[in-house]
């Protein structure tokens, strides 16, 4: 967080970050007392004056004077330089008027001018105040600038108070003067002068007359007195349509058709707001950084302290509730705090560096799992395991594809060979089976002889794991069952998915990490089921649920050797199986789960005809010939098994 203070995050504050803010807090309304007269199109054409507002006849002001004068306005301030002559008996009225009012400001302009040497390298700059015309600034009761400093997300701020311009106040500041304002006749040192706007709305939230409207108004005595008695009356260029602005700037209420708010319209919003004593402040600096790294250390915690998803939770609930605060805060007591950078960066930066920590971590423990089955699950192995459990310490529920296998014929096989020869045999077999079970995700957690068990934990969700495990007992099934070579020999495979506990067994100074539970029972049963069957890779009903790769086709219900509930089995094939096998064989096996082993038999012997070797088709013709009493002990049509 130290780090990110350092870039320009203060502009995402001042743009996207006070957008937000204004959002949150939605539109206010502004101070009845503050007026605008704007000077736009539509009353140009109406009133036969020129398209450029600074062409008016100045006639006509002295007019708008007049009325506002007699219509009891508190102070009239004019956001139009009149620094140039024009016609001159316009001019006479019009400074007649000014002093016939005793209430009129003028404002000034500050221009920013280079001095540069003979080779056109720039020396210095001063600035200039451009004001208006002296017979018309004699008139006026007073003048006075009006500047907002630009930033990246437009303007948000003015100066109260210019010290380049030896203090002047402000043209806001000085018609504050006249409706009694506590404290603006006093001057604000350099420091202080420097003001955050507290916007109201976007254009037209303060109440605005067009010049036109407002001639008409005043020659009501009575409405004219309604709309501007006592009242602070700003005018000014102010244009609605985005092609006819001319004094425009983009704040937080810029709309999306680009309509920007008038500088008349941010001049009154400076002197509605010190009106309401609104103006919008930001915490000072050695406060907001200890609490910016206290804030960082508080979203850290949970990522150090909870799961992954957990702490995920729990960042975007602290966001939220940061959110919301902030947008309080704004909204009661125009406090800006930095909301992009407290409820999104600090946030979204937490979280990536978390979920990172938390990748490399569950990849070191997904290391070190394998290396302790390669030891053999040796004491320096389970504790390298035991890692994975961190805050689990005694064991968790997990769900997981558990893949169980078995040497076909590997009894009879050791019987010829010596012990080293065995042992030999089968670390050459399991150099080429464990690789692939890694390569693909899985972790082999249990070898007893020739049987090996192992898990895909479901942690990505079921689908993730079913397709992982489902592409490596395909990729086992190639290397063991159609390849030859040192370390192949041919295998059984039987697949199921469900919850299983993860943990440590055992007592006192034997304890190791194993996968125990119904599941792992029943896909040793499912993988021993391809003796009967005559295949090889069996996988449960939960398994091809979800799509995944090989060819399945569905062979029945069972009931497995020592459970009391049957299931359904799958074949899964590395190629289409023949549609015509398809076809028939799910015919037959209709037949035979309705009970009517006849026609069972005749569609398994026409399949036996034209595919001779297919396991399962012999498996139920001689079901049939076997007879009911045999064939057939439940009535939802379930084989009973008794190989384990």
């Amino acid at each position: 967080m130290l780090l990110v203070l350092l870039t320009p995050v203060w502009d995402i504050e001042e743009g996207s970050g006070l957008t937000l803010l204004y959002l949150l807090r939605g539109v206010r309304p502004s101070p009845p007392q503050v007026v605008i007269i704007a000077l736009d199109a539509a009353s140009a054409a109406k009133l036969g004056q020129s398209e450029r507002p600074e062409r008016w006849s100045r006639a006509l002001h002295a007019q708008l004077v007049d009325g506002l004068a007699a219509r009891s306005a508190a102070v009239i301030g004019f956001d139009i330089l009149f620094e140039r002559p024009r016609d001159a008996s316009d001019d006479r009225k019009l400074a007649q008027a000014f002093r016939r009012a005793g209430n009129v400001i003028l404002a000034e302009q500050i221009v920013r001018e280079s001095v540069r040497a003979t080779d056109g390298l720039t020396l210095a700059t001063i600035e200039r105040r451009i004001r208006a015309m002296p017979s018309l600034l004699e008139a006026a009761v007073g003048s006075g600038p009006f500047v907002m400093p630009k930033a990246p997300g437009g303007v948000f701020e003015f100066w109260q108070h210019l010290p380049s311009a030896g203090d002047s106040p402000s043209l806001p500041l000085l018609m504050a003067r006249f409706l009694n304002i506590p404290g603006a006749d006093r001057a604000d040192d350099a420091v202080n002068s420097r003001k955050i706007l507290s916007l109201y709305g976007p254009i037209g939230t303060i109440r605005t007359y067009s010049y036109a409207q407002a001639l008409e108004l005043i020659a009501d005595p009575i409405a004219g007195h309604q709309a501007f008695a006592d009242k602070a009356v700003l005018i000014g260029f102010s244009e609605t349509n985005q092609s006819r602005q001319m004094d425009a700037y983009r704040t937080p209420y810029t709309t999306e058709d680009g309509v920007d708010l008038s500088g008349v319209e941010l001049c009154a919003t400076a002197l509605a707001n010190l009106l309401d004593n609104q103006h919008v402040s930001r915490p000072a600096e050695g406060t907001l950084l200890p609490l910016l790294v206290l804030w960082s250390l508080v979203l850290a915690l949970p990522w150090k302290q909870c799961s992954t998803r957990r702490a995920l939770m729990i960042t975007i609930i602290l966001g939220v509730l940061a959110l919301a605060i902030s947008g309080w805060a704004f909204a009661r007591f125009a406090i800006w705090l930095p909301v992009m950078l407290i409820c999104l960066i600090a946030p979204g930066l937490t979280s990536v560096i978390g979920i990172s920590s938390h990748m490399v971590i569950a990849r070191n423990r997904e290391r070190q799992l394998s290396q302790a089955v390669a030891l053999g699950l040796t004491p320096k192995g389970s504790e390298a395991l035991a890692k994975l459990l961190a805050g689990c310490e005694a064991g968790r529920i997990v769900h997981s594809v558990c893949l169980c296998s078995d040497i076909i014929g590997y009894t009879a096989l050791v019987e010829r060979l010596a012990p080293e020869e065995a042992r030999n045999l089968l670390n050459r077999y399991f150099s080429r089976f464990i690789p692939l079970v890694e390569a693909h995700g899985g972790q082999v957690m249990d070898i007893v002889g020739d049987a090996v068990l192992s898990i895909w934990l479901a942690d990505d969700g079921a689908a993730a794991a079913c397709q992982r495990s489902r592409t490596a007992v395909l990729s086992l099934d190639r290397s063991m069952n159609d390849h030859e070579g040192d370390g192949a020999l041919p295998t059984r495979f039987g697949l199921h998915y469900g919850p299983v506990f993860l943990g440590e067994l055992g007592h006192t100074h034997h304890r190791e990490i194993r996968v125990v539970g119904n599941i792992v029972n029943t896909a040793s049963r499912i993988q021993s089921a391809n003796k009967s069957l005559g295949t090889r890779i069996l996988a449960s009903a939960e398994m091809v649920a979800i799509d995944g790769p090989g060819y399945t086709r569905a062979l029945g219900r069972f009931l497995l050797a020592g459970k009391s509930h049957a299931v359904n089995l799958h074949e899964i094939s590395p190629e289409p199986i023949p549609e015509e096998l398809a076809s028939r064989f799910s015919e037959g096996l209709a037949w035979y789960t309705a009970g009517d082993n006849a026609l069972a038999l005749n569609c398994f012997t026409n399949v036996l005809a034209r595919f001779p070797e297919d396991g399962p088709t012999r498996f139920y013709a001689q079901q049939c010939r076997l007879g009911e009493e045999y064939a057939r002990s439940n009535a939802d049509g379930s084989v009973n098994l008794s190989v384990k």
